[in-house]
């Protein structure tokens, strides 16, 4: 018992010793007296000046702690007289006692005003590039992965922090300022709230504020931590002139694994403008070759809205009324440099479409994509035709033409299949319609297409070349049993043909947009249609009209509507600069046979054709019975949906000469043979 005593008494007094030697050092040693040499070993180390302008304070016991005034740590040679760090005041305080025991019982965190400037200059270098070659040349300190110290801190605080990355090489300047951070007590397993505050300047215009707060309970041993109710919000702006659009993140809870390299996010809320979008995500490798997948829901919104908030100039539009409703549902798989969307619902307007979506590639901005819509009128989303100065449009009666958006169709890089159940391109109405896209770098195909369309069948490609100077279009379409009457309808506005057959068309143009492609449209046609009619003329009608003319008689009168039907109408066709020369128009009528030649003027939308007409036999009218086997010219000519025709009276005149000088002929021939005849048998009679 005497020997326990004694060993207490020995013990007690070299720890009362040792608190006097502490407490004599925290009376007698002033750190001030080492600045100079703390200043020296610095700049041997980093190679720049260190100042410490202010006191330095130490305290031992029962808190080791260190407080600092006023410092600077200079720049390197040839990035400017600023210096690269600086701070108005530091503190860090550690509890002594616990630190027998193998814990680290860290004070109060403080740093008040620090500063940092990252530079890169115009070659290119960095102006940290020489501290982190420094670091590499250290010897290592080995690590034990079994050693655990029990850490922790009693609270964290920044105020007033500035960081500025200037790119001098990319004429790029980022600041954070205003840079605010505060903490709870950090201790292992237990949860501690954080705050963060920062502003964000790009090239000192467009500052951006930034708040974040959560409740982080972190594992030291296990590295893995655990964010709950994470609330990030700012506000974004895309010209210093536009008003601010808020940008919030909520997030329920955050998991991160740094050992396993996961996360797990659930009750994820986003929110951007008019824009919402929640969801859950999870993430693996996040370090090493990152992986994401899980559930978005963007509710609706007005994308024209959200542009128009952030001053952006939505896209001049047909239809006002477009861009305004658009919500996405997905299952969403990411990487580094992908993100693909499966089991996509989207709706857009008034369509709903569905399958999946791609950029497979985010450099090369990759788009590949199967998706099928129930219906899309793309006309509604085309730029409205530029409008012609009154003159020419009278004079030429030329349509207004559409921009080739050269640019964006550059820009695509694009591959898959489009599918769509009612669909509105260019006038036509199509329905199961199947479109493959392959689109590069300016070259962009639409092959193989295939619908249906007005009752019968299209198949086609289309090609659009904007590789060059001038954009080249390439157009194969070939249409069988299609009823012309609706089609020509939507085309051209006009009721004037109806009918059912077939048209093949191979061409190519050139031109900046539609108007200069429709003045180069070049190549070939063919064209055989059955059972329909020319509406809105009556050509029998306007033949006996001329006969009537041509005998002086009254004109007669229309019985019905003003229609010629006919059983076939068939061509072939030629297309130079924008013109169709037609030279083997052949129609078939009840009464009448139709050929003749002529031209349509795509551009002007006009027609110039002569056309001679046989009558092989009389309809309703006796009388006219002279018309029969007559050979007529007829004149059509005009705008296609209100076309002229006339049959050449004069053109009837010489017909009918023609026809009485063959009679005239054939009695004189008759009167010939009969003499013959006659003479033969006075012959024969000797």
């Amino acid at each position: 018992m005497r020997l326990v005593k004694w060993v207490g008494i020995t013990i007690a007094g070299l720890l009362a010793l040792a608190v006097l030697g502490i407490a004599l050092f925290a009376v007698f040693f002033n750190p001030n007296d080492y600045k100079a040499d703390i200043a020296r070993l610095a700049e041997q180390r980093t190679q720049r000046k260190l100042t410490l302008q202010g006191d330095l304070k130490l305290t031992v016991f029962p808190w080791l702690a260190v407080k600092l005034g006023p410092a600077q740590l200079g720049e390197r040679p040839g990035f400017g007289e600023q210096p690269f760090v600086s701070f108005e005041e530091a503190q860090l305080s550690i509890r002594l006692m616990p630190l027998f025991h193998g814990e680290l019982e860290i004070g109060d965190v403080r740093l008040i005003k620090p500063s940092i400037r990252l530079i890169t200059d115009e070659r290119g270098r960095h102006n940290w590039s020489d501290l982190s070659e420094n670091n590499a040349n250290a010897p290592a300190q080995a690590i034990n992965a079994d050693s655990k110290v029990n850490a922790s801190v009693a609270g964290l605080r920044i105020q007033d922090g500035v960081v500025v990355i200037d790119d001098r090489k990319a004429k790029t300047r980022t600041a954070i300022r205003d840079f605010n951070l505060t903490t709870g007590n950090i201790s292992s397993t237990k949860p501690f709230d954080l705050a963060v505050a920062f502003v964000v300047e790009q090239d000192r215009q467009r500052a951006m504020p930034v708040k974040l707060s959560a409740t982080v309970t972190p594992d030291f041993d296990a590295q893995r931590h655990v964010l709950k109710n994470v609330s990030f919000a700012t506000q974004v702006t895309t010209n210093k002139n536009a008003s601010s659009v808020p940008l919030t993140l909520d997030v329920h809870s955050l998991a991160v694994d740094l050992r396993q390299q996961t996360f797990a996010m659930d009750g994820l809320k986003l929110s951007f403008g008019n824009a919402n979008m929640t969801g859950t995500l999870s993430g693996k490798e996040i370090f090493d070759a990152p992986q994401i997948s899980g559930q978005i829901d963007l509710a609706s919104f007005s994308p024209r809205e959200l542009m128009s908030k952030l001053g952006l100039d939505a896209p001049v539009t047909r239809d006002a009324s477009v861009l305004k409703q658009f919500s996405l549902q997905a299952q969403v798989q990411a990487t580094k440099n992908s993100v693909t969307m499966k089991n996509v619902q989207m709706k857009l307007d008034g369509t709903t479409a569905g399958g999946e979506l791609a950029i497979v590639d985010i450099d090369a901005n990759a788009l590949r994509f199967d998706l099928n819509l129930d219906r899309m009128d793309f006309d509604r989303y085309l730029p409205p035709p530029e409008k012609p100065a009154a003159a020419k449009s009278v004079q030429d009666n030329a349509p207004t033409p559409t921009p080739i958006p050269v640019e964006a169709l550059r820009a695509l890089n694009a591959r898959g299949d489009l599918r769509i159940g009612d669909a509105t391109f260019a006038g036509m109405r199509l329905a199961k319609l199947h479109v493959s896209v392959n689109a590069r770098d300016g070259d962009v195909r639409f092959a193989p297409t295939d619908a249906a369309l007005y009752g019968g069948q299209y198949r086609g490609s289309m090609t659009i070349d904007v590789t060059g100077k001038v954009p080249r279009l390439v157009v194969e379409s070939h249409a069988d049993h299609i009823d012309f009457a609706p089609l020509f309808k939507d085309m051209f506005d006009t009721n004037k043909v109806s009918g059912r057959g077939q048209a093949n068309i191979k061409a190519n143009a050139t031109g900046a947009d539609t108007l200069a492609m429709q003045k180069t449209l070049a190549g070939n046609l063919d064209f055989n249609v059955t059972n329909g009619a020319f509406e809105g003329t009556d050509l029998w009608y306007e033949i006996k009209r001329a006969r009537a003319l041509l005998h002086r008689e009254a004109l007669p009168e229309r019985i019905g509507a003003a229609r010629t039907p006919f059983t076939t109408c068939k061509g072939t066709g030629a297309i130079q600069n924008g013109v169709l020369t037609n030279n083997d128009l052949d129609i078939a009528m009840q009464y009448l046979k139709v050929g003749g030649s002529g031209s349509v003027d795509i551009v002007k939308s006009t027609l110039d054709y002569k056309l001679n007409v046989q009558v092989l036999r009389m309809a309703d009218d006796a009388n006219a019975g002279d018309l029969v086997d007559a050979q007529i010219p007829v004149k059509v000519s005009g705008s296609l949906a209100s076309p002229s025709i006339r049959p050449d009276v004069e053109g009837l005149v010489k017909a009918r000469v023609k026809q009485e000088v063959e009679k005239q002929k054939d009695k004189a021939r008759e009167k010939l043979q009969e003499k013959l005849q006659n003479k033969l048998q006075d012959l024969f009679r000797r």
